[in-house]
């Protein structure tokens, strides 16, 4: 008898314990930034989803497979007055004209002109990173290889591009262009660095001169580009050193 009670009463106390274990809670949310959940998305284009050529969309074929862990991204490009803020408290070098062709760039508006170590600088400075190709490619199409981040057909009326614009809006001002996961303006605005060198795909034949150590990734066209360019799956190679009128970038970092 003394030792059935004795069963009975471990069996509560681990009962209790479980009931008492820490349940794992959802990582806190991170400002400015919106998360990314793990797991596997669709990157990359294939010929059936139309307008792919030589000189565009060929070097983002296969569609592929790809598994990611969770990871956040910037929800808005990173802005003039957020550059302004990092090169005052940092003490880096600015560069030595903000290709506005005499405009005054308004602190809303995103960073331009900005080199590829320039844009990482910033980052590091901020507690982030640049985000990876795949990583951008996700945070703006979603797991379901949409063309763009919010669906299949295109809309000029959603983005800021060749068609409406000539220069990026301030950041933020088409909440209708917005990924699944809630980041605005992955397409259109301005061209955003990524840490990836421009290689071939996964299941690609293309040879390229380009393809390499040399160029780096950037994705989602610009306030320069027709519609073609702006498909999330779409990238443009540059070397690191240029820092274009229509290039700009938000960061990201691994699970807080």
């Amino acid at each position: 008898m003394r030792s059935a009670l004795v069963v009975f009463g471990w069996a509560a106390v681990l009962l209790l314990a479980a009931c008492a274990a820490p349940q794992r809670l959802a990582a806190p949310a991170v400002e400015g930034m919106v998360r990314v959940p793990a797991g596997a998305f669709i990157m990359g284009q294939d010929a059936a989803d139309g307008e792919v050529g030589v000189e565009v969309g060929i070097d983002s074929m296969p569609r592929h497979r790809v598994v990611l862990p969770e990871f956040w991204i910037d929800r808005t490009e990173v802005t003039v007055g957020d550059y302004r803020v990092f090169l005052a408290a940092s003490g880096h070098q600015p560069f030595s004209d903000w290709a506005w062709s005499n405009t005054t760039p308004r602190e809303d508006q995103p960073v331009i002109a900005v080199k590829y170590d320039d844009a990482a600088a910033y980052c590091a400075w901020a507690g982030k990173r640049l985000p990876t190709e795949a990583e951008w490619e996700k945070a703006a199409r979603g797991k379901d290889g949409r063309l763009y981040p919010w669906g299949n057909r295109f809309d000029a009326a959603r983005v800021v591009s060749v068609e409406n614009g000539h220069f990026p809006d301030p950041v933020g001002s088409h909440p209708d262009n917005a990924s699944p996961y809630g980041a605005l303006d992955m397409a259109g605005n301005v061209a955003e660095w990524t840490a990836t060198w421009y290689r071939a795909h996964p299941g690609s034949d293309l040879q390229r001169v380009a393809f390499g150590e040399q160029y780096r990734v950037l994705k989602g066209g610009s306030w320069g580009a027709p519609e073609v360019f702006l498909r999330s799956a779409n990238r443009h190679a540059s070397l690191p050193e240029l820092g274009a009128p229509a290039f700009g970038f938000r960061c990201a970092k691994s699970q807080p």
